[in-house]
């Protein structure tokens, strides 16, 4: 805390050397009690000048268990308090502010500092900031991505996925939809023509691939829960054990095979598919 506290003051010693000109915010000790005498004697003066009014809107004292405090003179009917600083006080008012507000950020910050302290700035708020070494390792902590976990096959027949085709722009007589299944491990689709989209047409057809290629471990989807549970339960009257995975395809590969089946299979349009 030492360490982070000489080099805030090495750092804005060297800011204010640079600013020794236009200096206006920034307070040393000395001249901190300099501008309170200042101020006691405008207001004791009976004939003040034009020196003494500007002061005095500028500057207010405030007395506080003995202590005298430099303010800012309160307007009728205000009642929020806002001190100036010393220099020498920067460091711990920033520093306890920073902690109240869980490490905040310079945004939130100089609003709490700004409600009670008069000539805290942005500069030196980001200059204490980048200092905190908690604030910099939390800044530069990696952002973990999304974690893809790939559907993997072992063997044929294991997992399969089934997704409707809609073909209602260029329907063929009485089917309007395509039935795309794909073996995720093989690549191999079978295509049926469907007239609707119902549970019950499309279990009908699975069966009869199920009779030819045996039934998969696993029935994978992308048309919605509620279309999934309608399909396993009319399939599951007849195989046991049918186990359910929903949402997408945990890998684009496997999405991009299916979408470029699917793209495969509108030209079909063109050919009688009840063949």
């Amino acid at each position: 805390m030492e360490n982070m506290r000489e080099l805030f003051y090495n750092k804005f010693n060297d800011l204010i050397f640079k600013k020794r000109n236009d200096n206006s915010f920034f307070l040393s000790a000395e001249k901190y009690k300099f501008l309170i005498s200042e101020v006691n004697i405008s207001k004791d003066k009976s004939n003040k000048k034009r020196n003494d009014y500007r002061r005095l809107k500028r500057y207010d004292v405030l007395n506080i268990l003995g202590s005298t405090k430099l303010i800012v003179p309160l307007k009728p009917g205000e009642t929020n308090i806002k001190y100036y600083v010393k220099n020498e006080e920067l460091f711990d008012i920033i520093q306890q502010t920073h902690i109240q507000t869980g490490h905040g950020g310079h945004t939130r910050m100089i609003k709490e500092l700004q409600c009670k302290y008069k000539n805290i700035t942005y500069e030196i708020v980001m200059l204490y900031l980048s200092l905190c070494i908690q604030c910099q390792i939390k800044q530069k902590a990696p952002i973990k991505g999304i974690v893809v976990k790939p559907i993997v096959s072992s063997e044929s027949n294991l997992r399969c996925q089934i997704d409707l085709v809609d073909m209602q722009t260029c329907k063929d007589g009485e089917y309007k939809f395509i039935l795309n299944y794909q073996d995720q491990l093989r690549k191999f689709i079978q295509l049926r023509p469907l007239k609707s989209k119902t549970a019950e047409e499309v279990a009908h057809n699975l069966l009869h691939i199920f009779l030819t290629f045996g039934a998969p471990n696993i029935l994978h989807s992308d048309n919605g829960r509620e279309f999934v549970n309608k399909i396993i339960t009319e399939l599951c009257l007849m195989w046991y054990g049918v186990k359910i995975v929903h949402g997408k395809p945990c890998h684009n590969q496997t999405q991009g095979s299916i979408e470029s089946e699917s793209r495969y299979s509108k030209p079909i349009k063109s050919m009688d598919v009840r063949k």
